[in-house]
């Protein structure tokens, strides 16, 4: 069977309101085996950018998919939603091409919303690049996570609070991820802006975070490795740069234990 892929043209019609984006990926196995079956759609607002699925590759077990931006993201009112959803069994790669940055909103403000539902012992490794608050932005993030049984994730964020040189701009952040019933895994809010980042970051910039649900990444006991009661593990590190985050190693694990083949 080969892969499935439905890709829209932007109705500009179904947004919400004019700055409004929504990306949407499905993953599932088709009943018959063969390639994963991928769908994607995107529709936005007739003078906003969107944020384009692009399907990269895909066999029996693995597709990959890239998030590339179509126009510059963010911008004062844009509201950008991305719903994944992975079936049973299947394995989802999300690539970021580039960095988003936020940039001044001038007293306004941006959102991005993730919803991600990973069904039984399906996984997703999902390598996010830098998200850059420029100085005078104001940005909303909530990640909303559901796994299945037996469902793995391996999550990398940065968070960069203003560009070189310049002041902070502010990223409010919400991240709740629960099982399929309900339960939490991790539930977590952050508030970090020119206020905020003497205390929450110890004076850097640069929040780099690798969750890892799922899995056993094998890592070991550090100062910045948190055990989740749930399960799992959340690593994080401050830098004044983001090539200078240590994250790599965790990011690293994370990923290959997420991608483990299951017999």
């Amino acid at each position: 069977m080969t892969t499935c892929m439905t890709t829209s043209t932007p109705d500009r019609a179904a947004a919400s309101r004019d700055g409004a984006s929504r990306t949407r990926v499905l993953v599932e196995r088709p009943p018959g085996g063969g390639r994963l079956r991928v769908r994607t759609a995107a529709t936005g607002g007739t003078s906003r950018p969107l944020l384009r699925a692009v399907l990269l590759s895909a066999d029996e077990r693995t597709a990959r998919v890239a998030l590339v931006p179509e126009g510059a993201l963010l911008l004062a009112g844009d509201e950008v939603a991305v719903e994944v959803e992975v079936g049973a069994g299947a394995t989802l790669e999300l690539l970021e091409p580039a960095g988003t940055v936020a940039y001044d909103m001038r007293g306004a403000s941006a959102r991005w919303d993730v919803d991600l539902r990973i069904g039984a012992g399906g996984s997703v490794v999902w390598h996010g690049e830098p998200f850059v608050a420029a100085a005078g932005s104001r940005v909303h993030r909530a990640t909303r996570v559901v796994l299945g049984d037996g469902a793995r994730l391996a999550l990398r964020e940065q968070l960069v609070l203003g560009r070189y040189a310049e002041w902070p701009g502010t990223i409010e952040q919400e991240l709740v991820a629960t099982t399929a019933a309900g339960d939490p895994l991790l539930v977590e809010h952050l508030a970090l802006g020119p206020d905020t980042v003497g205390m929450a970051l110890g004076g850097r910039r640069v929040l780099a975070s690798v969750l890892c649900l799922g899995a056993d990444d094998g890592g070991p006991a550090a100062p910045e490795r948190l055990e989740l009661e749930g399960g799992g593990t959340l690593v994080r590190a401050t830098a004044d740069e983001a090539h200078l985050a240590t994250t790599a190693d965790a990011w690293a694990r994370a990923a290959r234990a997420v991608r483990a083949v299951r017999t």
